[in-house]
């Protein structure tokens, strides 16, 4: 057989290979969404990675867990400090738990439900901070509205709407700031 022969059966083989590989994954994506279609036409979404807990409660990881799937004290903080604002979507994996609300807020909870960071462009409710230290913010930026906070042990990372950066202790002193990059 000649070389020009094997050339073409090998591209003949290679456009059957591409050809093959688009079909599977427009099957895919078509089988992807009749199944959450059909999940959803059933009774709402049901998530693969659910499994059962040891009292029967079920732990849901993955995307798109429901609500009463997290920690309590998660919950707990999502009504105390977001009770007008809807919960639109919760993604949990074994390192955190993100919750995402209708006005652009993401609240990041560790496993055991206790928070390590809010971030929101809309207001942030000044009570998700200990009075001693949102007074230091105040009194450091009386003008500028916080837009993330993280909790590090016993320093929180607050960042400000005018681009700073100040670490607050647990008692309220201010350790440190800088523009925020």
């Amino acid at each position: 057989m000649s070389n020009e022969k094997k050339e073409n059966i090998m591209a003949n083989i290679r456009k059957i290979i591409s050809v093959l590989f688009v079909v599977s994954i427009y099957t895919g994506v078509l089988f992807a969404q009749y199944h959450y279609y059909d999940n959803e036409l059933q009774g709402g979404y049901q998530d693969t990675y659910s499994q059962q807990g040891q009292q029967g409660e079920a732990a849901q990881y993955g995307y798109g867990v429901q609500l009463s799937s997290i920690p309590q004290n998660a919950q707990n903080f999502i009504k105390q400090h977001f009770s007008n604002i809807e919960v639109t979507f919760i993604e949990r994996d074994w390192d955190d738990i993100e919750v995402y609300l209708e006005n652009g807020t993401q609240i990041d909870f560790f496993p055991n439900g206790d928070w390590k960071e809010v971030k929101s462009y809309a207001n942030m409710p000044s009570t998700i901070l200990p009075p001693n230290i949102m007074n230091t913010v105040k009194k450091t930026y009386p003008n500028a509205a916080i837009i993330q906070i993280e909790k590090q042990f016993t320093i929180f990372e607050i960042k400000l709407n005018n681009m700073m950066e100040l670490y607050v202790d647990n008692n309220g002193q201010l350790l440190g700031q800088k523009w925020d990059d």
